[in-house]
């Protein structure tokens, strides 16, 4: 279901009276507070755990010659939340894949006292290692001394929705009916109706437990990195 679909079904299930909304755009009075409510609903429900997989994304980006630092905006990502600092990779591009290797991460508090000082008298060379700058910049180390092709994961920012035709991203069709269940929860609150907030909280549950089954990755793998 898409955002104006969602804002449909929830009104349903709240059995307000009328029909609509025809879109999310202009709504005033109770359509106004639906469309509020899912939009609400679908942030929470994002929020709900750190390391969702449906919030995780790939990225591929190209080193430039003498540029040790690139902010998220100068590789084309326009949605991260923080790197997956276990998951970079790194190859020489004119000499692809079979030159890959992992590229090791250190923390910023480790990085900064062993190689802060004198950045500018190394010598450029194959990046070794990257640390993640506090401004969320990715820097290399040594500085790139050629084009390298750099690939890994991040997870993203919450998606907001904004338009009728806005399909929650990445979240399997099964579990779309958690956000109406979650937006029908703000409605049982604002209009004192245990009897709906009742059935939400079932319903949101057990969808829930089920979307955690599917949605979160397995115990036994390792994500140290990501802190």
């Amino acid at each position: 279901m898409n955002y104006l679909e969602l804002c449909q079904r929830a009104r349903q299930e709240a059995g307000i009276s009328g029909a609509g909304p025809t879109t999310v755009i202009d709504q005033t009075g109770v359509l106004l507070r639906v469309v509020d409510w899912v939009a609400d609903a679908w942030i929470e429900v994002q929020n709900k755990r750190p390391n969702w997989l449906f919030m995780w994304e790939e990225f591929t980006f190209n080193t430039a010659a003498a540029t040790r630092d690139y902010l998220a905006a100068d590789v084309s990502i326009t949605d991260l939340a923080f790197w997956d600092t276990g998951s970079f990779y790194i190859y020489e591009t004119a000499l692809g894949t079979l030159d890959q290797n992992p590229l090791p991460h250190s923390p910023y508090r480790y990085w900064r006292p062993l190689h802060r000082n004198r950045m500018d008298q190394r010598a450029d060379d194959r990046p070794q290692l990257f640390t993640i700058l506090p401004n969320n910049k990715v820097r290399m180390e040594p500085e790139p001394d050629d084009i390298y092709t750099i690939d890994g994961e991040y997870k993203r920012t919450n998606q907001l929705f904004a338009a009728d035709a806005d399909v929650p991203t990445n979240l399997p069709d099964d579990f779309h009916m958690i956000i109406v269940w979650q937006a029908l929860k703000y409605y049982g609150f604002y209009e004192n109706a245990p009897e709906v907030l009742d059935e939400a909280e079932t319903n949101f549950d057990n969808l829930l437990f089920r979307l955690e089954a599917v949605q979160l990755p397995n115990m036994s793998e390792d994500y140290a990195g990501l802190a």
